[in-house]
């Protein structure tokens, strides 16, 4: 019948058993009682011990306990023992230059296609998802002479339709309106060309009101700064966050002190500091607030619940010292010091966060330029991580990665992208583990 068939049973026929324990002995129940009610449900308070048919309620509950506990242990060891393989496949192959690649459903068919950026071919492209598994030829979005760094999507015209907002390497941000079916607007429409070397951009909801707004990271000006949504397809004047961020490099916005405002991250290389900018919810943010300085060249931020705490933690990669970090999020405006998972990602330059295993904890996952390698660092569910499980050793020039469903199977995938000449690559979810309880 299989191990999730019999345990289904096993918890049918306690089943009884766990209503009785649940009316067992009640703290200051003075005589024991046994009643109906007009539905025909059995009540029972008891000092004591209750006996049905000569089997004694409570020890078969703790037994039922027991038994629960080592199932769980026998699946967390088949986790270790198994983990998820991955199986690459190439969806866009020897193109030097791609710096990003990530997943959205741009066409609005229910399947995660997959958006790029090609610095040398000075390209924005997205390929749609078959459903079955493969994907479409290169659309290119935009092919102009000056180079792309990043694009994200974002509804931000509020059609609920997923536009692109990217950053330019000529001091440009610009977002490009998806009219339906995956079709875009064929230019560019200008956010601002107030950054200097512009390389990171988000987007989300900051002041509350409804509308998408972009937040930039800039290198040569060391700012940080965000543009408010007007609601009719413009954006206010730069308002900038933060010039403490030496040559500013990445840039993310989640959540940070659970207050309903996303906040601010941003990882900058020129002076070591992955640091937080609380939105004050009124369009202002604070001062620069250092999450840590330990790593040397942050180059990536994310945020995610890893220890399962409710509180977002704060992700990096850092290339110059090779390291897959993170702050534990401390539930007070403060965070950990820096907690290092790994050392041996060469070149680190990505880090992204997702559960792989379908264990309910995510996992970490790098992309490391020297190494060509795409690996993943299993989260044990403690507050610590497996030691690093390489994906691939064949991602030339490793630059991006990214993880989402991308065949609908419930697994998730992984996606790369490699700026020495593999292009855009996914890599399939093969989870022994879940496939054996999805067909139990």
């Amino acid at each position: 019948m299989g191990l999730r068939r019999s345990w289904a049973g096993f918890c049918l026929g306690v089943g009884l058993v766990l209503v009785l324990v649940a009316c067992d002995v009640g703290a200051g129940v003075e005589e024991p009682s046994l009643a109906f009610d007009e539905n025909g449900t059995l009540f029972i308070n008891a000092t004591n011990r209750v006996v049905v048919n000569g089997v004694d309620v409570q020890a078969l509950a703790m037994a039922f306990s027991a038994a629960s506990s080592s199932l769980d242990a026998l699946i967390e060891l088949q986790r270790e023992l198994n983990p998820p393989q991955f199986e690459q496949h190439a969806i866009s192959a020897t193109m030097d230059g791609s710096r990003s690649a990530c997943a959205a459903d741009l066409d609005g068919d229910g399947f995660l296609d997959v958006l790029s950026t090609n610095y040398l071919q000075h390209q924005i492209s997205w390929y749609r998802n078959n459903g079955d598994g493969s994907f479409s030829d290169q659309i290119v979005i935009t092919n102009t002479s000056q180079s792309v760094w990043y694009a994200t999507p974002a509804d931000l015209s509020g059609d609920g339709q997923l536009d692109i907002v990217s950053v330019w390497h000529n001091d440009m941000i610009a977002w490009y309106l998806n009219t339906g079916n995956g079709a875009f607007s064929p230019e560019p429409m200008i956010i601002t060309t107030d950054v200097k070397a512009g390389r990171s951009v988000f987007a989300t909801d900051f002041n509350n009101d409804g509308y998408t707004d972009v937040v930039s990271a800039s290198m040569d000006d060391d700012k940080i700064a965000w543009y408010r949504n007007n609601g009719n397809s413009t954006f206010s004047a730069q308002i900038i966050i933060s010039t403490d961020a030496v040559e500013a490099l990445s840039v993310y916005a989640a959540d940070l002190n659970n207050d309903g405002f996303a906040d601010v991250l941003s990882a900058s290389p020129g002076d070591d500091k992955v640091a937080w900018y609380r939105n004050n919810g009124n369009g202002t943010f604070t001062n620069q607030i250092v999450i840590t300085t330990s790593a040397d060249g942050p180059v990536s931020v994310y945020a995610a619940d890893l220890d399962g705490d409710g509180h977002l933690d704060v992700l990096s990669a850092s290339y110059l010292d090779n390291k897959i970090a993170w702050c534990r999020n401390n539930g007070n405006g403060t965070f950990s010091e820096q907690l290092v998972i790994s050392d041996a990602a060469d070149m680190a330059y990505s880090v992204y966060a997702a559960d792989l295993d379908n264990d309910g904890h995510l996992d970490v996952l790098s992309a490391s330029y020297y190494d060509d390698k795409i690996a993943w660092y299993r989260n044990k569910g403690n507050g610590t991580f497996s030691d690093q499980l390489i994906i691939t050793e064949a991602a030339n020039g490793a630059y991006s990665v990214f993880a989402a469903d991308l065949d609908n199977n419930g697994d998730i995938d992984i996606l790369s992208a490699s700026y020495l000449g593999d292009g855009i690559a996914w890599y399939r979810n093969d989870d022994p583990v879940a496939h054996f309880f999805r067909s139990t």
